[in-house]
């Protein structure tokens, strides 16, 4: 290690060691990058391959290693090449996270729209379809806290207009305080619904006492789909399993993001059986 600079001082003076309680860390000149599948924007980017390029020593950690190539890449030259891998399914058996059962609900609609955003606006604001999924919604949180991912907070409201009281909608626009309020209270209670934005609530929160999981339109992306499931599949003290109910329809562009979602749950080991309903 190489002196840069030296410095006498006359008198002694305090000193402080700010640390965890039983977990003392004194590894030096290493990066440590959480939730390290997000490492492909370009602020983290450009710092681990810029000003921190000289690290030696780089860990990341995610439960979701991206599929497509070019991101992959980037994650590679930022932090190093997947070291150890080590699937949920095997977390599963090991009694670390929870067990679950993916219930597709996929929704008869008798639309056609040219492009996927027009078609996800009419599934996820047309009046009768949410009525349904306000109905089923109110049985399911029967069973236990339940929490809502929607795409649009046009949804997120309509959703919360029906479901009244039984209800709290988290988006962008909650405040921190208000958000981690809404989180601890399903710590004690039950038959609680959090509806929120996939934008907020797929990726990083910890509520372990969710036990449904309701995805509305959850799309293709691998990563938001199984880290949105992540959130569901931690385990607490009364909870060894979740229902996963991933909302789908007949039309055009939902049907192929459902086939996609297929394949991630099979190579995830989720199992999952499909219904197809009329509202």
């Amino acid at each position: 290690m190489k002196l840069i600079n030296k410095k006498e001082i006359e008198k002694p003076k305090e000193t402080y060691n700010l640390h965890i309680k039983q977990d003392h860390n004194y590894i030096a000149n290493d990066a440590v990058v959480a939730n390290c599948h997000q490492a492909k924007a370009d602020v983290l980017k450009q710092l681990l391959t810029g000003p921190f390029a000289s690290i030696p020593l780089r860990f990341g950690l995610t439960g979701t290693v991206p599929k497509d190539d070019w991101a992959y890449a980037a994650l590679k030259a930022s932090i190093g090449p997947v070291s150890r891998r080590l699937g949920a399914a095997e977390l599963q058996d090991k009694g670390v996270l929870a067990e679950c059962q993916v219930n597709v609900i996929q929704l008869e609609d008798n639309v056609v729209y040219n492009d996927y955003q027009s078609e996800l606006k009419f599934l996820t604001s047309n009046s009768e379809r949410m009525d349904y999924l306000a109905k089923m919604i109110s049985n399911i949180k029967d069973s236990g806290n339940t929490l809502v991912l929607v795409d649009r907070i046009k949804a997120g409201d309509m959703l919360l207009e029906r479901l009244g009281d039984e209800c709290v909608f988290v988006s962008g626009s909650t405040k921190s305080k208000m958000r981690q309020e809404t989180y601890a209270d399903v710590q004690t209670a039950d038959g609680k619904v959090i509806v929120a934005t996939y934008g907020v609530a797929s990726v990083g929160i910890n509520i372990p006492r969710i036990f449904n999981l309701v995805l509305v339109e959850p799309g293709k992306s691998f990563v938001r789909v199984i880290q949105s499931i992540g959130r569901g599949i931690r385990k607490a003290e009364d909870k060894e399993h979740v229902e996963i109910w991933d909302i789908a329809s007949t039309a055009k562009f939902s049907k192929r993001h459902l086939t996609e979602r297929k394949k991630f749950y099979n190579e995830a080991r989720y199992p999952f059986t499909i219904k197809k309903m009329k509202y």
